[in-house]
């Protein structure tokens, strides 16, 4: 019997959003939006053995893609090492990275063999950066993209989309299409806080474009994320978004989340995680799928996040997104 994963739904789980840590050198407003926050200790974080062991795990269960994500995943000491562990279990791997630490760290995620990075970039302006991410380092992203373009990587930059950037919108087309990468807009969604003074939608977002440009769909999948692309034929370039909000895309969600301390997370707007970390420490591989397929037939159809709402009891930051 084909060993797989299954909701209540029919929905089978084949990819994984893996947080290796909750750290993070950036401090943007939408992930960390208190001053106050805890980071999770060390002491309670999962070792890099107990996430090889999970990867193997979940692989055996039709699990075919993981993407790992923090906080930032390249603030942990031994990441690369670990990528070049992981990567003999997992042939598809996937990152999520805000880029401070990309230029220096590109020539061995070539040598890894790396699926694709996502990097993301929400101004193209100093200052506003500044603001954001309360952090001077545009340049620093900027140069780590310029440098994973040099050396092939397969790349996408994700954006936020929010109010006091929709001026840029245009600008950071053109920076994506100029550098034949794809942009993907991604609407603000309310774990960390509440979103409605910053949140633009998908729609208002594409009638700033449609200004400019002609949005024509594509069809064909592009990437292993749930956003839906279009092309701009003025310029090549290539358009996504992702709208939980607007557009949600529950429907075909096919993810599970584990956070960096052994937590299991169904839903993103779901709070109701279950720990599986003293399955994965004791390495009982019948707890654990039996812990998962548990969480799984709680997972609901879609969910009901709203602008107006803080769903989350936890902050961006914590559960890996």
């Amino acid at each position: 019997m084909k060993k797989e994963l299954r909701d209540k739904f029919g929905r089978k789980v084949t990819y994984l959003r893996l947080s290796i840590t909750d750290r993070c050198n950036f401090k943007c407003f939408y992930c960390k939006p208190i001053k106050d926050f805890k980071y999770i200790p060390h002491g309670e974080i999962l070792r890099y053995e107990d996430l090889l062991f999970l990867a193997e795990t979940l692989k055996e269960y039709g699990v075919e893609k993981i993407r790992l994500t923090g906080g930032e995943p390249f603030v942990r000491k031994g990441f690369l090492n670990f990528l070049f562990s992981l990567k003999k279990i997992f042939p598809n791997i996937y990152i999520t990275t805000n880029g401070y630490f990309l230029k220096e760290s590109v020539g061995k995620l070539k040598k890894i063999g790396i699926k694709g990075l996502n990097v993301s970039l929400d101004t193209l302006k100093r200052e506003l950066f500044k603001e954001i991410t309360k952090v001077d380092a545009l340049d620093k992203v900027l140069a780590g993209i310029e440098e994973a373009i040099k050396e092939r990587l397969s790349l996408k930059i994700n954006t936020v989309l929010m109010k006091k950037s929709r001026g840029e919108i245009i600008d950071l087309i053109k920076f994506a299409s100029e550098r034949k990468i794809p942009i993907r807009f991604i609407e603000l969604m309310p774990i960390s806080s509440r979103v409605k003074k910053e949140f633009l939608s998908e729609n208002e977002a594409k009638e700033i474009i449609k200004k400019h440009y002609s949005l024509i769909p594509i069809d064909e999948k592009i990437g292993i994320g749930p956003s839906r692309y279009l092309k701009v034929p003025e310029n090549n370039g290539v358009i996504g978004f992702i709208s939980a909000l607007t557009h949600n895309f529950c429907e075909t969600c096919d993810k599970i989340r584990i956070t960096s301390d052994g937590k299991l997370r169904v839903c993103l707007a779901l709070d109701d995680e279950i720990s599986i970390k003293e399955a994965v420490l004791k390495r009982d591989v019948k707890e654990l799928i039996s812990l998962i397929k548990n969480a799984l037939d709680k997972k609901p159809f879609s969910h009901n996040m709203s602008i107006y709402d803080q769903i989350s009891g936890k902050n961006m930051y914590q559960i890996g997104g």
